[in-house]
């Protein structure tokens, strides 16, 4: 066991002894370690002051891997993405795949975006001549806001926006799909996705040979 031992320097400071080390405490001055050199005392400060660095950081880290996201970053993360000219380089969201259509939509929704592109040609996913997420085949947006409601394991998102100069007003309305959230409705003025696509389906049903 080490040996320790205190003696009193002066009222209300003490000397500790320890293989030869000397510890003065001074109250209210924490302490420090008598005999050694200032660079060696500076070196052990510096690398504490590091440590708590890394560990701060660490943490930090940490807490950014394990917060799910809101509703609210997913749809920024998406409408900043058309944030600028179409021609230019705001290029918008591709939904060229599977992947990128579950990606982004629920899986009710998904299911019939992805089976009207089974039903069409190969990359028609989404068969609307415009982009879903902002209903145009083209855009220059400015001023984009986005504002969502959560209520629960639903939200409601407001995208606000200038298109060419005009204003304009997308409506989303979101789901969470376990810890991540999914688009199950886009509004654009009086049209809705899903009903472009079951008007698209009752056309087609119409159309069949078995239907008549």
């Amino acid at each position: 066991m080490i040996a320790l031992k205190a003696v009193v320097s002066k009222p209300g400071h003490s000397v500790h002894v320890t293989n030869g080390l000397k510890v003065l405490v001074a109250p209210g001055q924490g302490a420090f370690i008598a005999g050694v050199p200032m660079n060696f005392r500076n070196a052990i400060i510096r690398f504490m002051l590091a440590l708590s660095f890394a560990f701060l950081l660490t943490a930090d880290l940490a807490h950014a891997r394990v917060a799910p996201p809101t509703a609210k970053s997913f749809l920024t993360t998406i409408y900043q993405a058309y944030n600028g000219n179409s021609a230019q380089s705001a290029k918008g969201i591709a939904l060229d795949d599977a992947d990128a259509i579950r990606r982004y939509f629920s899986p009710g929704l998904a299911s019939l975006i992805l089976d009207d592109s089974a039903a069409g040609r190969p990359g028609d996913a989404i068969v609307l001549g415009s982009d879903p997420f902002v209903g145009h085949e083209s855009w220059d947006i400015a001023d984009l806001s986005v504002e969502v409601k959560e209520v629960g394991a639903k939200a409601i998102g407001t995208i606000s926006f200038t298109n060419f100069g005009k204003p304009e007003k997308v409506v989303v309305e979101l789901l969470k799909v376990g810890a991540d959230w999914r688009i199950a409705e886009i509004k654009w003025g009086p049209l809705t996705l899903r009903s472009i696509y079951r008007k698209k389906w009752q056309a087609a049903l119409d159309a069949s040979p078995i239907a008549k």
